[in-house]
């Protein structure tokens, strides 16, 4: 018989996809599934937002924005008139940020930290 005293016995229900891809994962790791789970659930990382960090790709992204829309302003400036092409260019401009800033389509650096 087992040595089960102290520990405590759970069960946990699995879809057949989701059983595949913890026995996957488990198989991946070198360990049975019991113990990838155990692992899993008790060596928790949070992921730290780091909004200042250079690498985050958000400060490229906007940079675009702001090259386009000056691309834009210098072409109105220098023929002193502006053209349809110029509106239809500013429109996709505005829109591609607006669907940047509502889905946030962009990468955030992170960092792992243990608890």
């Amino acid at each position: 018989m087992k040595k089960t005293k102290g520990q405590i016995r759970k069960e946990i229900k699995y879809s057949t996809e989701e059983w595949n891809k913890v026995t996957a994962l488990a198989k991946k790791s070198g360990k049975l599934p019991a113990a990838y789970i155990r692992d899993q659930a008790l060596n928790i990382k949070i992921k730290v937002i780091d909004v200042f960090s250079p690498d985050d790709g958000v400060v490229d992204i906007r940079n675009k924005f702001h090259r386009e829309m000056n691309e834009v302003a210098k072409t109105v400036n220098t023929h002193k008139a502006v053209f349809t092409s110029d509106v239809e260019e500013v429109e996709r401009i505005i829109n591609e940020m607006g669907e940047f800033s509502r889905n946030g389509l962009h990468t955030i650096a992170m960092r792992e930290v243990n608890c």
